[in-house]
């Protein structure tokens, strides 16, 4: 009974990783989607398919080194795990979801109605 007690402890505390345990990895890219939207027109979607060997990779010094399109890329970026976002230079994302195998980063990006703007949602695995 008090292996089962133990195994089940260990078990549990493992898949109740934190955000940052979570967040600070080298993820793949599998898809980004920006939308377009004006006041005169529907919304304009445009999807970027990850290729092999491209990443986001959140480093624990508070850096973002990527290689998307066959360009290197290093930023800072910072986290609130309380309310779930990350910003990386001007781009304020919500985290839709994070698990220890996929994460879901959506920038909304409001705006008045007269101005055209862009919404961006990143696909990543490891």
């Amino acid at each position: 009974m008090a292996l089962l007690i133990v195994c089940t402890a260990a078990c549990k505390k493992e898949e109740e990783k934190g955000l940052t345990e979570k967040l600070m990895n080298k993820w793949s890219l599998v898809q980004i989607l920006d939308t377009t939207y004006t006041s005169t027109a529907a919304a304009v979607p445009n999807k970027y398919e990850g290729k092999t060997g491209e990443y986001m990779d959140f480093r624990t010094d508070g850096k973002l080194y990527s290689f998307i399109n066959g360009t290197y890329d290093t930023a800072s970026y910072t986290y609130s795990e309380k309310n779930l976002k990350v910003n990386v230079q001007g781009f304020k994302y919500n985290i839709v979801m994070l698990t220890d195998h996929s994460m879901v980063l959506h920038e909304p990006r409001y705006a008045s109605a007269t101005v055209d703007y862009k919404s961006y949602k990143i696909v990543l695995k490891r």
